[in-house]
């Protein structure tokens, strides 16, 4: 069965409204400085480090907010990072959109893509992350809301656009990019979230993509942590 995830998209919208509040109180603006000072991720991040300890890592080997060296850039900060015996197990990122997806739902794709390949290619290269390789998973939490009423049709002057994103919406979008990413093996799992708040108050959610839950989160984490702790057996 999988998770109740509704209190996490609880704290999710809390943190969002009180963010918002907190910059109208000092007189600030914008999605950006919202982004920065809102914690409405905290609780997606504990609830995801806490299925790499379910699956049989010790606290102290899994850790948020948590700085990897890069290749094409000098570091990066991940969201969940965890680690076995100083081997690197899995790194996950978190991402969420919340309003105004036509400017930047294709810089979050690009950036999904950048962030694992600048980690796997460390790896390549020197091997820096253990015995493991870089395993990972990309999450998305969206607001179904706040999809805009009216789009202006794209069209490719040269070639077709890829029919699989017709009908468009920018959820879609992010489902077609997760179901891809891991298709492609750039990320090894991944989660979709669409999230909205009803008329009543309520919080509403939804798991669009049946390979991007919750429930199959858990399962491959699970798989890559009982792979490293036996793999790593010796060490």
């Amino acid at each position: 069965m999988s998770p109740d995830v509704t209190p996490l998209l609880v704290n999710w919208w809390k943190a969002k409204s009180a963010a918002v509040a907190k910059l109208d109180a000092q007189g600030r603006s914008g999605i950006g400085a919202q982004a920065r000072d809102a914690k409405h991720m905290q609780s997606l991040a504990v609830f995801v480090r806490q299925m790499f300890i379910d699956a049989g890592l010790s606290e102290d080997e899994v850790t948020t907010d948590t700085v990897i060296p890069g290749y094409f850039r000098r570091s990066k900060n991940w969201d969940v990072v965890a680690l076995h015996k100083g081997h690197l197990v899995g790194v996950v990122e978190l991402k969420s959109q919340e309003n105004s997806p036509g400017n930047n739902a294709n810089n979050r794709i690009e950036e999904a893509i950048g962030s694992v390949v600048d980690a796997k290619t460390v790896q390549d290269i020197s091997e820096n992350f253990g015995k493991l390789g870089v395993w990972a998973a990309w999450c998305m939490t969206f607001n179904r809301d706040c999809e805009p009423r009216r789009r202006n049709g794209v069209r490719s002057k040269h070639f077709p656009l890829d029919p699989e994103f017709v009908p468009f919406s920018y959820a879609s979008q992010y489902g077609k990019a997760i179901e891809r990413l891991i298709a492609r093996n750039l990320y090894q799992a991944g989660w979709m979230v669409r999230t909205w708040v009803n008329d009543d108050g309520t919080v509403g959610y939804d798991e669009p993509i049946s390979t991007a839950t919750a429930e199959t989160l858990a399962m491959q984490i699970e798989s890559r942590v009982k792979f490293a702790v036996q793999a790593l057996r010796d060490e």
